[in-house]
């Protein structure tokens, strides 16, 4: 069973295309790397996929529907079953927020969990990334960047996505902290059970 889509999508920059006719589509639970030379529109399409950018053609399909299509409700509620890590995990993080606080954010805005139980899934979240209960009241900057991207996969699984775009998630990281990230990635991968797509 397909669980994306993509069929001849196309996406321009004033006068430049950055995505020609791009079809791809990819199973449920699968892992799939998508590879290209920098500027080719790799993290363009990932953006395209979770809806920050728009596509000028073609379709998005997910669960047989076209997420190009979707109104503002219907897209609301897809978004929390489709999540992104980005590149640079210290300006994906608001630097006045606690970690656990970003974290339990999606929970609150897509009304997951009780309230009261919110805090506990914050807390088994950083034990899965391996952090912990200790970290919960701290702010980005006295993080280690593999540390703040390990936070950053945290957020992107705290509204149980089924797909995860993983947009270079290792490339403002050091050589050490890359392989301990591709690591817990693809240890997450199957235990969660999720689609994960890797650029």
């Amino acid at each position: 069973m397909s669980s994306i889509k993509l069929n001849a999508v196309e996406k321009w920059f004033g006068a430049t295309q950055v995505i020609k006719g791009v079809d791809l589509e990819i199973e449920d639970g699968e892992f799939v790397i998508f590879v290209g030379p920098s500027g080719c529109g790799k993290s363009t399409l990932g953006r395209c996929i979770v809806g920050l950018e728009k596509p000028e053609k073609g379709e998005i399909l997910y669960k047989g529907k076209d997420l190009l299509t979707l109104s503002k409700t219907e897209r609301e509620k897809v978004r929390k079953e489709i999540q992104i890590i980005f590149q640079d995990p210290y300006s994906s993080l608001n630097p006045r927020m606690t970690i656990g606080k970003a974290i339990e954010e999606p929970m609150h805005v897509h009304r997951l969990h009780e309230k009261r139980l919110r805090r506990d899934k914050v807390v088994e979240l950083l034990e899965r990334v391996g952090l912990g209960a200790e970290h919960y009241g701290r702010y980005p900057h006295e993080f280690s960047g593999g540390q703040r991207q390990r936070i950053s996969i945290a957020r992107a699984l705290a509204s149980r996505p089924r797909i995860l775009i993983c947009d270079e998630p290792t490339s403002a990281l050091d050589v050490s902290a890359q392989a301990t990230i591709l690591n817990l990635l693809k240890d997450l991968q199957p235990e969660l059970g999720m689609t994960m797509l890797f650029i």
